[in-house]
């Protein structure tokens, strides 16, 4: 198989997955899921094992119970390969790797390995420091896992939808790990906690979470005194020279994360000189599941980046 039918192929088993996991959205959406406006169900939901190859189920890479994580492999060997580590959403409070289980599938039988983690979140009092620390354990173990296994990892490609995007591009622009990142996908992204349009519309709920996620606590009263940690934990922030490849998706109705972020991001970007594109959905929500024509183009730059930066 040529690697251009290779591709080919690949939007359109990825594109399935989106599309099952936005049917599914929609026929239960006379039910309560805390994760309705979440990007990640759009990957999600296999109505068949998406498997042709070796999986490995809750591989522990920590000692706390959701520091955890599912390796699947490709069909056939290579002396050395790239990776995806896919980062679930949920607010850093809901969510399970299994959101991306489907995902992890696809991208093993287009010739990666791929790992959906878990990660300790609010309920384990974890902040955005703890988070990243497990990103750095997860990869650790995925590594040395991996090797053991036959399939020595030379790069790997962080992809995140929301909360897990946030975790994405915060660890590929201010860790460097043993592994080298190939690229980084952030989906529905909140990048900018200082953004006005943000700011503006955040309520309660908004600041206990970010209370929560930087270790401090947070009102909008104190948002002034509290604007040096907001900066430091916002990836539009810390970006620099030399930073990862970035793929940005967000919808530009988002009314859980201000388009305003991407737009913010992108423009970091561009100024640090760091190879990026931004995807806009014109007529969707945080969850991205509007604008069905973009998604393949989302897809087809997901995996032009995957050959370009992963080999």
């Amino acid at each position: 198989m040529s690697l251009r039918t290779l591709r080919r192929v690949g939007v359109l088993l990825l594109s399935a997955v989106l599309v099952a996991g936005a049917v599914t959205a929609c026929s239960s959406s006379g039910t309560k899921n805390t994760r309705t406006m979440d990007p990640t169900p759009s990957w999600a939901t296999p109505s068949v094992t998406p498997y042709t190859t070796g999986v490995k189920k809750d591989v522990p890479y920590g000692q706390n119970a959701a520091e955890k994580m599912d390796i699947c492999y490709p069909p056939t060997k290579s002396a050395s390969t790239g990776a995806f580590l896919l980062i679930h959403g949920g607010s850093w409070s809901s969510g399970d790797k299994g959101d991306f289980e489907s995902l992890c599938g696809v991208v093993a039988r287009l010739g990666y390995v791929g790992a959906t983690m878990n990660y300790r979140m609010f309920d384990a009092h974890a902040t955005y420091a703890d988070m990243l620390a497990d990103i750095d354990l997860a990869l650790a173990t995925y590594t040395d896992t991996a090797r053991q296994d036959g399939w020595p990892i030379t790069k790997v490609a962080l992809m995140g939808a929301s909360a897990g995007g946030y975790l994405g591009l915060m660890y590929a622009y201010t860790r460097k790990p043993a592994m080298p990142i190939g690229f980084v996908v952030g989906l529905s992204t909140p990048t900018d906690f200082t953004d006005p349009s943000f700011v503006d519309a955040a309520g309660s709920d908004q600041y206990a979470q970010l209370s929560k996620l930087l270790g401090v606590d947070l009102s909008k009263e104190s948002l002034e005194t509290r604007k040096a940690a907001l900066e430091s934990a916002s990836p539009a922030y810390r970006v620099e020279p030399g930073a990862p490849p970035t793929i940005l998706a967000h919808g530009a109705k988002d009314t859980i994360v201000p388009y305003s972020n991407a737009v913010h991001m992108a423009t970091q970007l561009a100024i640090a000189g760091v190879p990026y594109d931004l995807l806009t959905y014109p007529n969707s929500d945080h969850n991205l599941a509007d604008d069905p024509e973009v998604s393949n183009r989302f897809l087809s730059l997901v995996l032009q980046y995957a050959s370009q930066y992963l080999t």
